[in-house]
């Protein structure tokens, strides 16, 4: 397989190459994609909207996603963009399903487990990350401006962590090693892109160890290896066990440049 970026003017010609262009940044959601990809096997283009730069409110990138944020999918074969990460993992995961039928079965092949792993590709679209992504920017972003709520920091970390309670549960229920048993699934990648950054929504949970062993297990997997340095790592989301002080600080200071003093952001963001 083979991951090669391209520009947003010409990544239309680029497609030619392979079917698959992934809009993204280094992000939680934009990382998404490229682990599903490294995880298919198969050959994808990237563009990189950087944030930092104002990209994703470019007329160009606006047209591919009107709400202005990462990721985004183009594939070629169909002339088709799509956006919102979780349709995007079970796009890919149902396009290249011959690749890799584990990944996301289809309801014909496994009735139970398709919609098993629906059911928790929503979980970490409406529980988890919603959450997490709260609880980073009250314990965080916030913060780091001068900005303290309690009644928002107490309300998102404690959000948080019943959610990260509840996926250590279902690892320990299901026997594991993965969220639904033997096979890794889209649900692990989907869940995997927030929990694994606990320690920067500062959101206790060293003592969850199916959670930790799973998150282990997959920061050392190699389509997660590979696709976390799409378009580029950041080792700092991670914490002390992943990163050094100094690369946990460079991200204490990216982030904090990209809000307000206000506490709201003066960028989309994903």
């Amino acid at each position: 397989m083979h991951a090669k970026e391209v520009s947003i003017d010409t990544f239309q010609e680029e497609s030619k190459r392979c079917p698959i262009t992934l809009f993204v940044y280094a992000t939680m959601n934009g990382y998404k994609g490229p682990i599903c990809a490294e995880e298919l096997g198969i050959d994808y283009n990237y563009v990189i909207i950087d944030f930092e730069k104002g990209m994703q409110r470019l007329p160009e990138f606006l047209a591919i996603n009107p709400k202005g944020q990462i990721p985004a999918m183009y594939d070629a074969d169909v002339g088709m963009f799509l956006a919102e990460s979780a349709a995007i993992l079970e796009y890919m995961a149902t396009k290249y399903r011959s690749t890799n039928p584990s990944l996301f079965p289809s309801p014909e092949d496994n009735y139970k487990r398709h919609w098993a792993v629906r059911q928790w590709m929503l979980f970490s679209a409406t529980g988890l990350a919603p959450a997490m992504g709260n609880a980073m920017f009250f314990n965080r972003i916030a913060l780091t401006k001068g900005e303290v709520n309690d009644f928002s920091i107490k309300r998102y970390t404690s959000q948080s962590r019943s959610m990260l309670e509840l996926l250590d549960g279902q690892i320990k229920q299901s026997d594991g090693p993965f969220l639904l048993g033997n096979d890794l699934t889209i649900a692990d990648i989907n869940a995997f892109a927030y929990a694994s950054t606990h320690f920067w929504a500062m959101v206790p949970a060293d003592d969850l160890t199916a959670l930790t062993e799973w998150i282990d297990l997959l920061m050392n997997r190699l389509s997660f290896k590979e696709g976390l340095k799409i378009p580029f790592s950041r080792p700092g989301f991670f914490g002390p066990s992943y990163a050094s002080q100094a690369e946990i600080d460079v991200e204490v200071q990216r982030n904090a440049a990209m809000f307000t003093k206000d506490g709201g952001s003066n960028r989309r963001k994903d």
